[in-house]
């Protein structure tokens, strides 16, 4: 009997062999792949019947542990060849030109100046003379699924996230939301599911007083304040172990802590995260752990440029005034300068998010805003001109206007005002976020082995910051996506 005939006839599901469904599979790509419409769609609903027997019998597991059903991928070329090139590749290097890039199998699989090596066979060339190559970038600090039910519903952050990508951001650190929601994004975004950067997300973890905060409230709906694994409240007498095991469960990569914990719980808690492999992130003061005991504590990496001054306070406030910081407290402040000197010796990297402080455009010079924007620059000179290593996040990854580019290239240009060289601030976008983000071993350089997320522009972004809105197109995984018009 044809297996046509054997699957249409009713047969109970163990008259119907294995090897035959893997066979109807078989012949199914085949027709496809011979642009055989009619007979592939055949083929898949005869594939499809066999499913809905299966799924009625004890052959499901045998199917499920022996074969993975997915529809064939688009048809695309085996490798990519980026040729007269010029290469920015994240480090700080000078630029090179008339380099050949080739791309296969989403990675950067060679890289050599143009003509010194045979094109390899079933590579197609795009020369892109006059054009920059960069290593994708990096926001080291967004946050997508504070409420997932509300803003950042899933339609609205998918639109956000397509246009990040295509704004030259391969990959993204999100500092704690919704666990549930980001799982699913960073999964849809690994498989291709979605058009989107990577997204790599934290757990957070705060004292029992901050879980009245209503955006942690959004972003954990289902349970009590401070009990989901992904935003979980610890004192000095919580089992860190499993705290730090059961945000592991969540998929989070680090854990950021948030606030009200002082120096010596801090301490604990990033010791317990990096036994358990997690990497560590916070804001730089706690309230009331003020920043030098953050940094003491162990935190890789420390976000936001206008909590530098509580360094000099004699005693911080509660977590809700965090905001009324000393505006006259100077970037030469002996305390500041002490910090600074820590952080430099233990690496600490300092994510300043300098676009959540600027000022709106019309804003009076003598105005808050104003004075609000430029202390934070001044902090990030002063610890720049230190030798801490400077992120780029922007804890505001991207409107909802689908003409405007993502905003790490805002905080670009802010950190350009103070007192990075269009380079340094490259670097901080790509190496020195896959560092901050845990990744650098396939992101943020240019090399061989690493993965072919690029980003194209027609000007160089080493002479003028702003270029690197002068978008050519976006490499993503070996394959071009985005390409604008000139």
């Amino acid at each position: 009997m044809g297996l046509q005939t054997r699957l249409r006839s009713g047969l109970a599901p163990d008259a119907v062999p294995l090897d035959a469904f893997r066979e109807c599979w078989r012949r199914r790509d085949t027709a496809i792949s011979r642009a055989d419409s009619q007979r592939a769609a055949t083929l898949r609903s005869d594939a499809d019947v066999v499913i809905m027997r299966l799924s009625q019998s004890k052959l499901l597991l045998a199917l499920a542990a022996s074969l993975i059903i997915a529809p064939p991928a688009q048809s695309q070329a085996s490798a990519l060849a980026l040729t007269h090139a010029t290469i920015i590749d994240g480090t700080g290097a000078p630029p090179r030109s008339g380099m050949t890039l080739v791309l296969r199998d989403g990675r950067i699989a060679a890289i050599y100046p143009d003509g010194s090596q045979p094109s390899p066979s079933g590579v197609v060339e795009r020369s892109v003379a006059g054009e920059f190559v960069l290593p994708g970038l990096i926001d080291a600090h967004v946050h997508n699924a504070t409420n997932p039910s509300g803003e950042d519903r899933r339609a609205v952050v998918e639109a956000r996230l397509r246009k990040t990508l295509l704004g030259g951001v391969v990959a993204v650190r999100d500092m704690g939301g919704d666990a549930r929601a980001l799982a699913d994004l960073a999964r849809a975004a690994s498989a291709g599911d979605i058009v989107s950067p990577d997204i790599h997300y934290s757990a957070i973890i705060a004292g029992p007083a901050f879980f009245g905060d209503p955006r942690v409230l959004s972003s954990s709906v289902g349970y009590a304040p401070g009990a989901a694994p992904f935003t979980r409240a610890v004192t000095d007498t919580s089992d860190l172990r499993q705290v730090i095991a059961e945000a592991r469960g969540s998929g989070a990569t680090a854990v950021k802590m948030y606030a009200v914990l002082d120096g010596a719980l801090a301490a604990k808690v990033a010791a317990e995260a990096k036994r358990q492999g997690r990497h560590v992130w916070a804001h730089l003061a706690l309230f009331p752990a003020r920043p030098s005991e953050v940094v003491a504590a162990g935190v890789e990496v420390v976000s936001h440029a206008l909590l530098v001054p509580w360094e000099t306070a004699e005693q911080l406030p509660p977590y809700g005034q965090r905001a009324r910081v000393d505006l006259g407290v100077g970037a030469d402040a002996p305390a500041i300068q002490r910090l600074y000197r820590m952080m430099r010796e233990r690496g600490t990297i300092f994510d300043a998010t300098l676009w959540v402080f600027h000022a709106p455009a019309n804003s009076p010079d003598t105005s808050l805003a104003k004075r609000r924007e430029q202390h934070a620059i001044d902090y990030v000179r002063a610890a720049h001109l230190a030798g801490i290593k400077i992120a780029a996040g922007t804890d505001d990854m991207a409107s909802d206007d689908a003409n405007s580019l993502p905003n790490i290239h805002r905080e670009l240009a802010l950190l350009v005002r103070a007192g990075l060289t269009p380079m340094e601030a490259i670097v901080a976008a790509t190496q020195t976020n896959a560092i901050a983000t845990g990744f650098e071993h396939d992101h943020g350089t240019i090399a061989v082995g690493k993965a072919a997320d690029l980003l194209v522009l027609r000007a160089d972004p080493t002479v003028d910051i702003s270029n690197t809105t002068r978008i050519a197109f976006v490499v993503r995984r070996g394959q071009i996506v985005g390409e604008r018009a000139p």
